[in-house]
């Protein structure tokens, strides 16, 4: 018997020379990628904002034939003195639905020349 994917599969424009491949660990024997410089492309309006590890897999093909799957990792966003969030994560709580934590933190000696009070629409 066959198995059918049930979600649908995304045709990728031509990413080949911006992927590169990621062996930290020496277990996929070349085949896990990182696309370097990210996607400004029309198919990414198909894409949902946030793909959770429990959802079925999402997978791609490029031109050439060659199929992808996406994993999804987190997104480190800086939150410092030097360059705060302005909306303290907020943003990503609200398209997460709560799954993420508020960026910031409280008042204190070491933070305090650089805190701001936050007006995004936004804020935590």
């Amino acid at each position: 018997s066959k198995t059918m994917l049930t979600n649908p599969v995304v045709q990728l424009p031509d990413i080949g020379n911006g992927l590169e491949v990621i062996d930290t660990h020496k277990k996929s024997n070349g085949q896990e990628f990182i696309l370097v410089d990210g996607l400004d492309d029309e198919v990414c309006s198909q894409l949902p904002d946030i793909h959770y590890e429990t959802e079925e897999p999402m997978f791609g093909q490029l031109p050439d034939g060659t199929w992808l799957q996406f994993d999804p990792h987190f997104d480190v966003m800086e939150n410092t003195v030097e360059n705060p969030l302005a909306d303290g994560g907020g943003t990503k709580l609200l398209l997460t639905g709560d799954f993420t934590q508020c960026s910031n933190v409280a008042r204190t000696p070491f933070n305090e020349q650089g805190c701001i009070l936050s007006t995004e629409p936004t804020s935590c």
